[in-house]
């Protein structure tokens, strides 16, 4: 179960090493960079107490505790077992040769129902593996301590697990 836990986390530090690598390399051609250079617009900022609005958004967004950064890393990686468990569904639809989907959508509570079913284990997986006394942070400190070649793996495998998920998905609907 470790190398489970151990698993999940260098996917989800590397999809959030990927979201903050992204949202700089968009930050840099953000027009409000250098607007926020701008002494009159920091005398602005600093009347409400933010010295350096660039800074100030760095921190909103990288903080690995409440971080703009780590929730959509955190949507991401609960969407990529959403994908899986919706292909797995599609391979029983195509198994038993039955349009199961029909019944989630005849009716509303269904749909809830269905809903609920796929979530719940989204939520038990993640938060054991992940959020359970903030294991995340704990890895998180001892992937930032590792080499930079090490670090190029632990992207490696997260963006091969990524395109697995996602192509597990995709090719579930040849079975339907």
């Amino acid at each position: 179960m470790k190398n489970i836990e151990l698993f999940w986390n260098i996917v989800y530090f590397g999809i959030y090493q990927f979201d903050t690598s992204l949202r700089y390399l968009i930050g840099f051609l953000n027009p409000f960079n250098f607007i926020n250079k701008i002494k009159g617009v920091q005398r602005y900022h600093s009347t409400y107490g933010v010295n350096d609005m660039n800074k100030f958004r760095n921190r909103t967004f990288n903080s690995k505790k409440s971080g703009i950064s780590i929730i959509r890393s955190s949507a991401i990686i609960g969407g990529l077992l959403v994908l899986f468990e919706y292909g797995l569904f599609n391979f029983i639809q195509g198994i038993t040769k039955k349009a199961l989907i029909a019944n989630v959508w005849e009716d509303s509570s269904h749909f809830f129902i269905y809903l609920i079913i796929l979530l719940i284990p989204v939520v038990l997986i993640n938060n054991y593996l992940l959020f359970k006394n903030d294991k995340y942070l704990n890895y998180f400190e001892q992937f930032e301590k590792e080499g930079r070649r090490k670090k190029s793996s632990y992207y490696f495998l997260s963006i091969i697990t990524v395109l697995l998920f996602v192509s597990f998905f995709i090719l579930s609907f040849l079975f339907l």
